[in-house]
C-alpha cells in the first residue's frame, strides 16, 4: 500500500474515532508525506480540513484557544469543529490534529502582485486588531515576544561579532590546508570578515534608536496580552473572500507589537521591488494603518526593526550555528540587501554620518 492510501485511510479512521457524527462523502490528502499532514473532505457538514499539528500539545492548546477566541469574536479565521468529546482538537500517536472549516476564497500572492499585497496588509491588520485581548488557558504554552526586541537585538549583535573572531580564527588555520572544502570554507569566512562590520555598525545603531523609541512605553501600554502575531503571513496564508481577507495557518502565533508581521512584509515586497523604495514602503504603511492606526512613534520602530540587518543574519547563523556550507553569492545577496536600507532610512530616522 502506499503512502498516499496509508493516509486516506488514517484519516478515515480518525474521523470515525473523533468525529463520529460526520458522514464523509469524499476524502484527499492535500498535504502529506511527514508529520503534518492536511486532510480535505467532503462530509456531512460541508467541506472541512482535518490537519495534523507539529507542535508540542501546550502551544496547541494555546493556539487553537486563541483561534476559536478569534472566531467568536468575529475574526475572519477558520472555525474549529469540535471532537465528539467536546474537545477543540484531539491526540494521535503525540500529535494534536484539528477538524477547520473549509474557506472558499482566492490566494492573495502579496509576494507578486502589489494589490493583493495592500488587501493583504489590511486583512493583516484587522487580524492584530481582532486578536487584542485574548487571555491564553492555564493548561498551555505561549509564544511571547512583547518587551524583548532590545534583547533580541543584542544577543543577534553578540552572535555577529563572536562568528567575527571565528572566522578570522578559521582563516587563519585553513590558510595551511589544502583541502577544497576548506579552501570554500575559507572563501566563506573571509567574504564574511570583509562585510560584518557595516552589519555590526548597523545592528548598533538599530539598538541605539530602539533604545532611544517609544518602545517600552508602547510595550508597557499594550499590558501583559496584547495584540498576536502571525509569524508567517504571506502567499498561503490569506485568502480573499467576498466577507474580506481570511487569515489562516495560525500555528505559530505570538504576542508581540504588530508592527513584527509588518516588517516581514515590507522585507518581501523590498526584494521583489529590487530596491529599498521609501515611497512604496509608506504606501504599505498607509494600508495598513487604514484599518489599524500607528503613532509616529510606533512607525520609528519599524523603520527600526528595517534597519536591523536581519537578512543577513539569518543567512550567516546557518554556517555558523551547524555547520551547513556557506554560498558566496547569497551571503552577498543578503549583505547587499541590507546594507542598501540605511540610506533609505537615514532621513526619516534622522540618522547623521
Amino acid at each position: 500500500m502506499d503512502m498516499n492510501n496509508e493516509e486516506l485511510l488514517l484519516g478515515r479512521q480518525l474521523m470515525a474515532e473523533h468525529y463520529p457524527h460526520v458522514d464523509i462523502a469524499e476524502i484527499e490528502v492535500i498535504q502529506g508525506g511527514g508529520i503534518k499532514t492536511v486532510w480535505k473532505l467532503r462530509t456531512s457538514l460541508g467541506t472541512v480540513c482535518l490537519k495534523r499539528i507539529r507542535k508540542s500539545i501546550p502551544i496547541v492548546n494555546f493556539t487553537t484557544a486563541a483561534q476559536a477566541y478569534l472566531y467568536e469574536k468575529g475574526a475572519l479565521v477558520c472555525g474549529i469543529i469540535p471532537t465528539e468529546a467536546g474537545g477543540l482538537y484531539f491526540v494521535h500517536e503525540g500529535y494534536a490534529l484539528v477538524l477547520y472549516s473549509w474557506i472558499e476564497g482566492s490566494d492573495l500572492e502579496m509576494d507578486k502582485n502589489p494589490e493583493h499585497l495592500y488587501a493583504g496588509l489590511k486583512g493583516l491588520a484587522q487580524f492584530h486588531q481582532d486578536s487584542v485581548g485574548f487571555v491564553p488557558p492555564d493548561d498551555c504554552e505561549t509564544y511571547n515576544r512583547m518587551g524583548v526586541w532590545l534583547e533580541h537585538y543584542e544577543k543577534m549583535l553578540g552572535e555577529l561579532k563572536q562568528w567575527k573572531s571565528k572566522a578570522e580564527v578559521e582563516v587563519k588555520l585553513e590558510t595551511e590546508v589544502e583541502t577544497g572544502v576548506a579552501m570554500d570554507n575559507s572563501q566563506f569566512y573571509k567574504l564574511y570578515l570583509s562585510t560584518v562590520d557595516e552589519m555590526i555598525y548597523r545592528a548598533e545603531e538599530a539598538i541605539r534608536l530602539l533604545d532611544c523609541s517609544c518602545y517600552t512605553e508602547w510595550v508597557s501600554s499594550i499590558g501583559e496580552y496584547g495584540y498576536l502575531c502571525h509569524q508567517d503571513y504571506g502567499k498561503g496564508n490569506a485568502l480573499q473572500t467576498d466577507t474580506g481577507v481570511y487569515v489562516l495557518d495560525l500555528d505559530n502565533l505570538t504576542y508581540d507589537i504588530p508592527i513584527r508581521d509588518v516588517r516581514k512584509l515590507v522585507t518581501k515586497r523590498i526584494e521583489q521591488l529590487g530596491n529599498w523604495d521609501l515611497e512604496e514602503i509608506e504606501r504599505m504603511i498607509r494600508c495598513y494603518e487604514s484599518i489599524l492606526p500607528l503613532t509616529q512613534g510606533q512607525k520609528e520602530i519599524l523603520y527600526i526593526d528595517l534597519l536591523f540587518p536581519h537578512k543577513y543574519y539569518g543567512y550567516v547563523k546557518n554556517p555558523f550555528k551547524k555547520g551547513e556550507p556557506g554560498e558566496l553569492k547569497k551571503l552577498m545577496k543578503n549583505y547587499q540587501f541590507d546594507l542598501e536600507a540605511l540610506p533609505a532610512l537615514r532621513l526619516v530616522l534622522n540618522i547623521n554620518g
